[in-house]
């Protein structure tokens, strides 16, 4: 029996069947994008679900409540990432402070990555239309992107950022200029999205390489263009940020997030850990994966020769690194930049054994098929058994306060930033910022207090000045540290 599965994946109804099951996947990312990051979801321990939204928002939401997007002596991470909060700013120009409006925002971006990463396969599987498609459909039914990509967080331009970075770098070449210019703008720009996103840079330093004709000189001007040229313009930017005044937040960013020392008796368990935790990627595609290494170094060692391919397992391996550098500190948002070259791994794979391994192929085509069936039946389930305890509670939180014009409008909480994205409130942070707690408490004089499950007791101290009157208490999440959240008012003694 000849199988044909090349032609029959070409077949015009299948390919239209596909991208209408993309577009119906990315539109559904609109869907209720008030309600909760899900409950006893695999990610329920990512606690960017409370607080990060507002942090990064922060700079966006005080510039539009106050005209001011510094807050002096609280936590101002925009002075070392500003990209993300100069673009809220020009969005909330618009719809006003809003976390729909933000979280739809990136949204959007990650549209537009479903786009770049069809041309990008595309390109790397010598024009046909088949992988890049498949990718797409792996992305676009993904619930790790599906939650993630709902949140007002970094993680979502990041990936677009690289992808774009990975199709500029395929372009280079000796003769051409352009896509070295575009590669050290957007290597720029994403340094200052996420300074993590420095992790990703070899794959694209590779890509360039390669493109290039894999000769020294090509070498030398791809990491100009992706290492040293960038990183000369983030130090330019961090020198103008000091002379502006705005130094001190500068390096705070980076002190409060340095990496931790390596405690090498952990290693083992840290390995593990990992290794387990990368099913937070996906369920099927990740056990796919590693089946692909094992295949690719003892039999199909052609697709090495896939720039792609291997950039991809580079971005594997150095995310890999980071995450293990930050022993137990970690979150699942820390493996989404995985995702993107899982699936190029898992298509570009299929591509070659579709022609040269069909019944091999058919396997790794079934099991995708599996993984879309498992992934958009989860992404069901999140959208179909919503919450929105985290909205509902903002809005009485809103109420309440502007229900006691006598007390100031000004918030104090780890979730502060994170309830003035949702309400337009203005807060300050109790854990981070520049300035010792007593003395920002004594210059912004709050005049509410949000606490975890009571009053934090790392706070009592802090708060002792002030009677603590408990206005309303919410129950809302899955994390042990975070079940409740509560609101006082604070009453000089």
């Amino acid at each position: 029996m000849n199988l044909d599965l090349d032609g029959w994946l070409k077949r015009r109804w299948l390919r239209i069947g596909i991208w209408a099951a993309v577009v119906a996947l990315s539109l559904a990312r609109f869907f209720y994008l008030s309600a909760d990051f899900p409950n006893w979801s695999p990610w329920m321990e990512d606690q960017a679900k409370f607080t990060d939204e507002g942090w990064w928002a922060n700079a966006a939401v005080m510039h539009a409540i106050s005209g001011h997007w510094f807050v002096a002596g609280d936590y101002n991470p925009a002075a070392a990432l500003p990209v993300w909060p100069v673009l809220l700013g020009v969005l909330f120009q618009f719809t006003g402070v809003g976390v729909v409006a933000a979280r739809a925002l990136n949204v959007v971006i990650s549209i537009a990555t479903l786009a770049v990463v069809f041309v990008l396969v595309r390109r790397f599987s010598e024009g046909r239309e088949t992988p890049a498609l498949l990718a797409v459909l792996l992305m676009a039914a993904s619930p790790f992107a599906f939650v993630f990509n709902r949140l007002a967080t970094l993680e979502t331009l990041i990936v677009f950022e690289f992808c774009l970075l990975m199709l500029a770098a395929s372009y280079a070449t000796a003769r051409k200029v352009w896509p070295l210019l575009v590669i050290m703008a957007l290597v720029t720009a994403m340094l200052l999205t996420k300074t993590t996103g420095a992790v990703l840079l070899p794959a694209v330093i590779w890509v360039a390489w390669r493109a290039m004709g894999g000769r020294l000189g090509g070498f030398v001007r791809a990491a100009l263009a992706v290492g040293a040229v960038p990183a000369i313009l983030v130090k330019s930017y961090a020198a103008i940020a000091a002379w502006m005044g705005y130094g001190a937040d500068y390096k705070y960013f980076f002190d409060v997030n340095a990496l931790p020392d390596i405690e090498w008796g952990q290693t083992l368990a840290t390995l593990h850990d990992f290794f387990v935790n990368c099913l937070w990627v996906d369920r099927v595609l990740y056990p796919m994966g590693l089946a692909i290494l094992v295949l690719t170094v003892a039999w199909k060692r052609k697709l090495w020769s896939n720039p792609l391919f291997a950039a991809s397992w580079l971005v594997m391996a150095a995310e890999a690194v980071f995450i293990f550098r930050r022993q137990d500190d970690y979150a699942p948002r820390y493996f989404f930049a995985m995702l993107a070259p899982l699936v190029w791994i898992v298509v570009l794979t299929f591509g070659e054994l579709v022609t040269h391994a069909k019944k091999t192929g058919m396997l790794l085509l079934t099991l995708m098929g599996g993984a879309v069936i498992a992934n958009v039946w989860m992404i069901g389930g999140f959208v179909t058994q919503r919450s929105y305890d985290y909205r509902d509670a903002a809005d009485s939180i809103a109420e309440i306060v502007r229900s006691h014009p006598e007390q100031k409008a000004l918030m104090l909480g780890v979730s502060g930033p994170q309830m003035s994205l949702m309400t337009g409130i203005p807060a300050i942070n109790d854990y981070y910022g520049t300035e010792d707690g007593a003395e920002k408490l004594s210059r912004y004089q709050p005049g509410w207090y949000l606490g975890w499950n009571g009053e934090a007791a790392d706070n009592q101290a802090l708060l002792a000045p002030y009677a603590l009157e408990k206005m309303a208490s919410y129950p809302l999440f899955d994390d042990d540290d975070r079940t409740t959240l509560v609101l006082y008012k604070m009453v000089r003694k």
